[in-house]
């Protein structure tokens, strides 16, 4: 790809994620921050991250996302419930995690991410799930 092309990608990203809520839970902080920092550059209004359970329930509590980025092993707590509420909602979720085999079925999960994965593989992972977003309404 070229860097004009690269740039025309990023710049397609930015005009279709614009507005998109979402919850970013990690538990590493340097992953959490780079994701945030990357997903507020491509227009996205970020809510966390957090690294526990309960703290991303709180969040939730207050605010329905339309996306969630879930670490599935928050410092030994899986996240295979607050996973399965997520999508019960009807938050698409991206699961991280740096197994190589996940230990149980994520089934509700949008998409799966690798760690460590590039930029453009949450880019091109954001794209796809948030492919048929619904219109914003802006006032």
């Amino acid at each position: 790809m070229s860097s004009a092309e690269g740039e025309n990608a990023v710049a397609a990203a930015r005009k279709n994620l614009a507005g998109v809520r979402v919850l970013v839970v990690e538990d590493a902080w340097h992953v959490a921050k780079a994701l945030k920092s990357t997903l507020e550059d491509m227009g996205m209004c970020v809510a966390g991250p957090v690294a526990r359970i309960a703290e991303a329930k709180h969040l939730l509590d207050k605010e329905v996302p339309d996306l969630a980025v879930v670490d599935v092993n928050l410092k030994g707590e899986m996240a295979y419930d607050l996973i399965g509420e997520l999508h019960d909602r009807g938050v698409r979720v991206i699961v991280v995690s740096g197994y190589a085999v996940l230990p149980s079925s994520l089934d509700k999960a949008a998409a799966i991410l690798q760690k460590p994965f590039s930029g453009s593989a949450l880019l091109t992972t954001l794209q796809q799930v948030m492919k048929d977003k619904p219109p914003q309404v802006v006032n």
